[in-house]
């Protein structure tokens, strides 16, 4: 084994792009050094951890590693010099000593930094704390399998096939927020049929509304143990809370929606039919009135001219988004074969959408080919042959993620200080682009039929929310104009007078 371990002997680094290698932060000749650590056990393990994590990081972030490790040598060696093994300690004991070791060396226990994907100082662990965390997670792997009984479920190992969106990730579910230990095994089983059956999107979604419904119980009703025990009073003061005093969303509708359907099939597999029906018809209220918000031509200008001088396959896909129409996912799990000729000649692009499953085509100009197959000759050229046209990095036979993408917004809104018309920032809003996309279609006084085939609806019904942006931004004008008339009107009168 290999004292030091170089930066260019670890899989990140041999497989960089040349772009990466151009980096100012790319340095192939720094090392690991291991014979910090004298003729321990604990080389054997580092090395094996590191090497892992060159599998797994980028070269810039196996490269930020150099400065904990060298934190935890000087740890090691200065306050538990008789420590041969990792594995001969718990992580708790560990990471209170590496605490006291940093106090007395003067260092902070806590460190602050700017999120450069939303602008807000966030305080979290010094860097020797999450390392050491890193380590044992490394060193004591978490069990992925499916397991009912646990209070956590790893999908991946689920035993039937989920409905999930490729471009977000979803690993594991969790119902350890549910404090009553009766009400978390009922809802394993209600959420177990769920999951096979609904998108996991909205099993996400109705965990949410338990998790805050279950914590409500614990601290009103500690008495409350089992679902048997919910009755129509009190859901009643459940609702009411809801609507005077519960805080953090504006509207608590699609929640209440979600914790109805949870119950109703609770009520099925505990065989209580005053849980299946103790949600009457008009207890959820009126979801709000959808008012689609969309960029301004302006905006739009400032955000384009933005994302053409950031990363080129980011770029491609916020463009083509754009250009088609359609939901971010649909662009991320857009596939290479998906541009083809009619009989006719003319040029059509097959879209499958993640959230209804449904493929339809649409027809596209030699612009959006040519945007199209330089995407995919990137991805050929970084990645080989893939089945996606935007891939993941880490992961290149699975489609990009829309965190990514998330961040690459904020990243270039926090750089650019990119801001409305109102001077506010700019939010994380690639959907918005769809909705200018069917305002334009609105405006083009296309019939609606035609509007929602180029959308991908199955019926015209949302389309009367794109219209309504239009006569919105007409009221808004005429308001403007209005108001100046009104201001020269009075003029008039205070000559007259």
């Amino acid at each position: 084994m290999d004292v030091k371990i170089y930066l260019r002997e670890l899989n990140c680094y041999m497989e960089a792009s040349d772009e990466m290698k151009q980096h100012k932060l790319f340095c192939p000749d720094r090392c690991f050094d291991l014979s910090k650590l004298g003729n321990r056990w604990m080389v054997f393990q580092m090395d094996a951890f590191i090497r892992d994590r060159g599998m797994k990081l980028s070269p810039l972030s196996i490269r930020a590693d150099l400065y904990p490790f060298n934190l935890l040598c000087d740890f090691v060696n200065e306050e538990c010099p008789e420590l041969d093994s990792l594995s001969d300690t718990t992580e708790e004991v560990l990471i209170k000593k590496a605490k006291v070791w940093l106090l007395k060396s003067g260092k902070n226990l806590t460190q602050k930094r700017k999120k450069t994907s939303s602008g807000k100082t966030e305080v979290s662990d010094s860097d020797l704390i999450k390392y050491i965390r890193k380590i044992y997670r490394y060193l004591n792997p978490t069990n992925t399998t499916f397991n009912y009984k646990s209070d956590r479920w790893y999908l991946k190992a689920a035993p039937f096939d989920i409905k999930s969106n490729p471009t977000k990730a979803v690993d594991s579910i969790s119902f350890e927020k549910i404090p009553q230990p009766q009400i978390r095994n009922e809802i394993k089983d209600v959420i177990y049929i769920h999951l096979s059956d609904v998108a996991l999107g909205t099993v996400c979604a109705e965990l949410t509304a338990i998790n805050r419904f279950s914590q409500y119980l614990a601290d009103r009703y500690p008495e409350v143990e089992s679902l048997n025990d919910i009755d129509r009073e009190l859901l009643e003061q459940y609702l009411i809370h809801t609507h005077t005093e519960a805080t953090g969303r504006k509207s608590y509708s699609k929640e209440l929606c979600h914790l109805r359907s949870l119950l109703i099939t609770a009520g099925k597999t505990l065989e209580n039919k005053e849980l299946e029906h103790i949600f009457y018809q008009d207890d959820i209220g009126k979801v709000p009135a959808k008012l689609y918000k969309i960029y301004s031509d302006a905006e739009i200008k400032r955000l384009n001219a933005a994302i053409v001088e950031g990363d080129e396959q980011i770029a491609r896909v916020l463009i083509l988004h754009q250009l088609l129409g359609t939901r971010i996912s649909d662009t991320l799990t857009l596939k290479q074969d998906a541009v083809f000729k009619g009989k006719n000649g003319k040029l059509f692009i097959r879209i499958k959408q993640v959230k209804t499953g449904k493929t339809y085509q649409k027809a596209i100009n030699d612009d959006v080919k040519n945007l199209f197959d330089k995407a995919c000759d990137y991805t050929k050229e970084n990645y080989g042959e893939r089945e996606y046209v935007f891939v993941n990095d880490m992961e290149p036979d699975k489609p990009m993620q829309y965190g990514r993408i998330q961040y690459q917004i904020m990243a270039m809104v926090q750089k650019n200080d990119l801001r409305d018309d109102n001077g506010e920032l700019f939010g994380v809003g690639t959907h918005i682009w769809r909705h200018c996309y069917g305002k334009r279609l609105t405006e083009m006084h296309i019939d609606d039929v035609t509007i929602a085939k180029l959308m991908g609806h199955s019926n015209t019904s949302s389309l009367k929310y794109y219209r309504k942006i239009g006569n919105q931004m007409l009221a808004d004008e005429t308001r403007n104009m209005r108001t100046t008339m009104d201001g020269m009107l009075k003029e008039i009168i205070d000559d007259w007078e």
